[in-house]
């Protein structure tokens, strides 16, 4: 199979899907209509599929329930943002047609590029030596609704030998292909948090309990955290994004509300990260004399981690059927991924492919209103997926890896992430 020149002839399909979906973004948890599109295409390449209620659809290419079986991901939801109509130099080719939502991280182009390789892929079904499952998610930004897809292959008891996922990156030149091993993508703990004191006139300190006081003095106790219980071996940053209180010069609070959270590559880190945060919001919230409640809490959530027996598949494929030339390197990514779920249950890979064009303004980084794509490379994300697929099928050695002991549900409880 010449993968390549495959891929190649979709690039007109993969282009016009892929601005279909774009100006015709849905928020996540709502995706009803990208999922129908999807189905439909799925049914026209003669695929079968399962729409998972909540959690998206999953397709079956070759083989059958007994055969070695590697899954392909794409997800499908945009983002809550108004899109700008130029980039960085001019006009875009395609912008959303829905105010206030956009695919401004490229799931557009995910979803277009996993549809291509699976029309390729079905049309070359007697190639496959074993089972391709797609695995199109639904509320990736929402972070959640991948444990219904999990859940879904669990309690049916679908084979799965190993997961590959990938994703455009704004900051990397359009061709260029990232694959490495280790944590790629950073887990995360997020918190809010209201600290209650008592309140009181501005001309009466003495008489009330500034919950102000008390915040300060946590803010240098949980800034130390990085450096006074972390080894500088290891990666862990802390960040405050809200804090809240007080309406006059002239009186003192009796609350006040603030929100964060911590980034890391190694959920151990994260672990003791949270526990530590907690420990020191007791006492000095103790020493105080105030009370807190924490209102909402996530995490620590996994970091996204590659095995390296899969990046080593997956880069001897992509050099021998994409080209060695395109294969580069890049800085992990402090941003977190839902795809880590699935890796932490299979062993996998996560790949990254540039589509920066400064030439034609496109540069700016996921999630910004600007954030455009060079659509002229996205064959090279269908020729990923196919190459990839193939290359672990075909692998005979023995995979490391020690999958979650649990089920999807023990997981997502473990790392206290809640799911309607």
């Amino acid at each position: 199979m010449d993968i390549l020149a495959l891929a190649k002839q979709q690039q007109e399909d993969i282009v016009k899907n892929r601005r279909y979906l774009h100006e015709h973004p849905e928020l996540s948890q709502h995706e009803e209509e990208t999922v129908a599109f999807v189905c439909k295409k799925l049914e026209e390449y003669g695929v079968s599929y399962i729409n998972v209620p909540k959690g998206g659809v999953l397709g079956f290419i070759g083989g059958d329930e007994n055969s070695k079986t590697v899954m392909l991901r794409a997800d499908m939801d945009a983002l809550p943002v108004q899109e700008n109509p130029n980039n960085l130099k001019g006009p875009k080719t395609c912008v959303s047609k829905v105010p206030g939502a956009a695919h401004v991280c490229g799931h557009d182009s995910h979803t277009a590029m996993l549809l291509a390789a699976a029309k390729i892929l079905q049309e070359h079904k007697d190639e496959i030596d074993g089972r391709v499952m797609l695995f199109f998610e639904r509320a990736e930004e929402a972070g959640g609704n991948i444990l219904y897809l999990l859940r879904y292959i669990y309690e049916h008891k679908i084979r799965v030998d190993g997961v590959f996922g990938l994703h455009v990156k704004g900051n990397l030149d359009a061709g260029k292909i990232s694959l490495q091993s280790g944590g790629v993508n950073a887990g995360g703990f997020g918190f809010e948090v209201s600290i209650h004191g008592k309140g009181g006139h501005g001309s009466a300190p003495d008489k009330c309990n500034s919950p102000i006081d008390c915040f300060a003095a946590l803010y240098h106790a949980f800034m130390s955290i990085p450096v006074k219980y972390v080894s500088a071996k290891e990666m862990l940053s802390f960040n405050f994004g809200k804090v809240q209180s007080g309406s006059k010069r002239n009186i003192i609070p009796d609350q006040l509300d603030f929100a964060g959270g911590m980034r890391f590559f190694d959920h151990a880190v994260g672990v003791k990260g949270k526990e530590i945060f907690l420990r020191l919001l007791d006492g000095v919230c103790k020493t105080y004399e105030c009370t807190y409640e924490v209102t909402n809490s996530v995490g620590p959530t996994l970091p996204l981690v590659n095995n390296p027996q899969c990046v080593d598949i997956g880069l001897a494929a992509f050099a021998k059927d994409i080209g060695q030339e395109r294969l580069t390197d890049m800085e992990r990514e402090v941003g977190s991924e839902s795809f880590s779920a699935a890796q932490r249950i299979y062993p996998g890979a996560y790949a990254f492919l540039g589509i920066r064009n400064e030439a034609l303004g496109i540069g700016a980084p996921n999630h910004s209103a600007e954030f455009d794509i060079d659509e002229s490379v996205l064959y090279l994300g269908t020729a990923m997926h196919i190459s990839y697929a193939l290359a672990f099928l075909q692998n005979t050695q023995e995979i490391h890896h020690e999958p979650y002991p649990g089920s999807p549900d023990d997981l997502y409880r473990e790392i206290c992430y809640k799911v309607n």
